[in-house]
């Protein structure tokens, strides 16, 4: 069993959204973003089903359907391939499940190529 402290393992860069990926498995990958206000992720696609959730701040996550501020305490689920973006509109902390993980993304080279997990489950 792995236990993390979401807003404590929270790390905010003024350069760009910080990255952490916590847990990866050929089941599931779990990331954990920092966004500064105003910060955001440009849109993008993946293979995997995603879940987002606010753990901190607010967020505007947007589809080319429709646009949704999420809080704490809120989750979006999207299928896979379903162009999306993500911008903080106040310092913000949120959790991506990603399902299964991905074999295809395209933000990878640019978020996820050199992040090593911090944990790699069977």
């Amino acid at each position: 069993m792995f236990v993390f402290d979401l807003e404590q393992l929270a790390k905010f860069s003024e350069q760009a959204p910080a990255v952490q990926v916590l847990a990866r498995s050929g089941h599931a990958r779990y990331i954990l973003f920092s966004l500064k206000a105003g910060q955001e992720l440009k849109e993008h696609t993946t293979s995997s089903q995603i879940s987002v959730q606010a753990i901190s701040g607010r967020l505007l996550f947007s589809t080319q359907a429709q646009e949704s501020e999420l809080s704490p305490g809120q989750i979006i689920l999207l299928e896979a391939a379903v162009p999306h973006s993500v911008y903080a509109e106040t310092d913000s902390v949120m959790l991506l499940i990603m399902t299964p993980d991905p074999h295809h993304h395209s933000l990878e080279a640019e978020l996820f190529d050199k992040i090593k997990p911090m944990v790699e489950l069977n």
